[in-house]
């Protein structure tokens, strides 16, 4: 069986539609008391709590034993107006589904939490006996946005606005908000069209997993210090679930730069050992390391120093100078060794590189001999 409920914003509701279309497709009779959802036993034990904790952020609280196999999903929204977490501990596995994708979450080995905006839908499948113990927590994206944003390192300064309003115009086709409502300089916070992700899965962490069932354990009453409690909890989960992303993009980072790193070692190796034999294409040693010609040429210079190009002269013409300066040479032997198409087109290289023509040197050479 499966429920669809909307939601367009934070606010109570969604669990008023949610109840209504339990009912309609159970011909149950739930009810909402001081909002709590009151299940009958054939379909639910347990409870199912909704807390507002502000304009800005609200969380439901899920701890029972579904009796029937129930699907219930929250339908996107056509705007982002809020994200969602749902941190899931149950102790079997759940089946989730963003925007139609499934994932299993929860399960003592794969406590998760699953995060997504308003303009994606969201589900979870309950099967018949199953316990589900679970937070769903939702903020405005105003919210998240206050929590994220630094006035002290803002995303930039606002040196022109409109008058008498706190719009910025730096970038007319972008909403932006200011900290400051009169004429003249300000600080301003790009609204961004998605926080942090737009959707996305990960465990929770054993730190989480103990807040969540903290929050589920308290779940008593609606009284102030409990929703302190809550908020309070929220916010510690919240700030480590950015930290843990944040650390992951780093690390992914990271990674990626040495990986890169180790790609540019190798064409480097390439051209230390072929470069004085043979003609080498910038394709061909892209290729050989699944660049493209244009992040070759720019992670080459980052990471040497120099061009592509650069370094396989350099290490040209260094391998020309030796051999000038050690023996008795060809200039068109010693062109053909090196991969140049002739002996003139290897002259010109080399006196543009060294100021003097490879004949004065093996010239110098010869009378040194002598």
């Amino acid at each position: 069986m499966k429920v669809q409920f909307t939601k367009k914003q934070i606010g109570r509701e969604w669990l008023v539609d949610f109840v209504n279309n339990m009912n309609t497709k159970l011909s149950a009779n739930i009810s909402i008391i001081d909002n709590r959802i009151v299940f009958p036993e054939q379909i639910a034990s347990g409870t199912c709590s909704y807390h507002q904790l502000g304009p800005d952020v609200e969380i439901t609280i899920f701890n029972l034993t579904s009796n029937v196999a129930l699907t219930v999903e929250r339908l996107a929204h056509t705007e982002s107006n809020f994200y969602s977490m749902h941190i899931n501990c149950s102790p079997t596995e759940t089946v989730h589904l963003l925007n139609k994708k499934a994932s299993k979450i929860g399960g003592t080995l794969n406590s998760s939490l699953a995060w997504c905006v308003s303009d994606t839908s969201s589900s979870f499948q309950l099967e018949a006996g199953a316990r589900f113990q679970s937070i769903i927590i939702s903020m405005s994206k105003e919210y998240i946005q206050n929590f994220l944003w630094d006035k002290n390192s803002p995303s930039h300064s606002c040196v022109v606005r409109k008058a008498n309003t706190d719009t910025c115009i730096l970038a007319p086709d972008s909403h932006h908000k200011c900290d400051v409502t009169n004429s003249g300089a300000g600080k301003c916070r790009i609204d961004q069209l998605y926080i942090i992700s737009r959707s996305l899965k990960t465990n929770i962490g054993q730190l989480k997993y103990e807040l969540v069932q903290e929050i589920i354990n308290f779940d008593k009453n609606s009284s102030i210090p409990e929703k302190l409690f809550l908020k309070g909890n929220i916010l510690k989960i919240l700030a480590l679930f950015v930290k843990r992303i944040s650390e992951k993009k780093e690390r992914s980072k990271n990674n990626t730069r040495l990986n890169d790193v180790a790609k540019i070692l190798e064409i480097k190796r390439i051209i230390d050992t072929y470069a004085d034999s043979q003609h080498l294409c910038l394709a061909d040693l892209a290729k050989s390391v699944a660049f493209s010609k244009s992040k070759l040429k720019s992670k080459f210079k980052e990471v040497i120093g120099k061009t592509t190009y650069q370094y396989y002269l350099d290490v040209k013409m260094e391998k020309a100078r030796s051999i000038l300066q050690g023996n008795t040479v060809s200039i068109t032997h010693l062109a053909f060794e090196l991969g140049f198409k002739s002996s003139s087109h290897f002259s010109q290289a080399f006196k543009k590189y060294y100021g003097v023509p490879p004949k004065s040197l093996l010239e110098e050479v010869g009378r040194a001999a002598r």
